[in-house]
């Protein structure tokens, strides 16, 4: 997994124009610094393309919606002419759908008889 890899997976998602859309110079350090985010919380052994590209594209659409500036504040609660948010008291910048791929990821355990 390089920053390659991880680039052409997400030119090939549906649903990563944030991502496309951006300038190429600002590709790399974007993937940079979901694979440190990620490394530091898991190790680089359980990162894949995919599971960067999420993490990618989740931290694109928190800084559109600028909700990931309220989560990085410690914010719970936010509201705005008329709309409100709730965020669920976790301050995690890690993706939910990263989490439960690395989650599921993980060796099973049984007995061999």
């Amino acid at each position: 997994m390089d920053f390659v890899s991880v680039d052409a997976y997400l030119n090939k998602l549906h649903g990563a124009d944030l991502y496309t859309q951006l300038a190429q110079e600002n590709k790399e350090p974007l993937v940079f610094t979901a694979t440190e985010l990620l490394t530091d919380e898991f190790g680089v052994d359980k990162l894949t393309d995919r599971i960067v590209s999420l993490q990618v594209l989740y931290m694109l659409e928190g800084e559109q919606q600028g909700y990931a500036m309220l989560k990085r504040q410690g914010i719970t609660q936010y509201a705005n002419k008329g709309v409100s948010a709730t965020f669920n008291g976790s301050t995690s910048d890690i993706a939910p759908s990263v989490l439960g791929l690395i989650k599921t990821s993980g060796a099973r355990v049984g007995r061999l008889i």
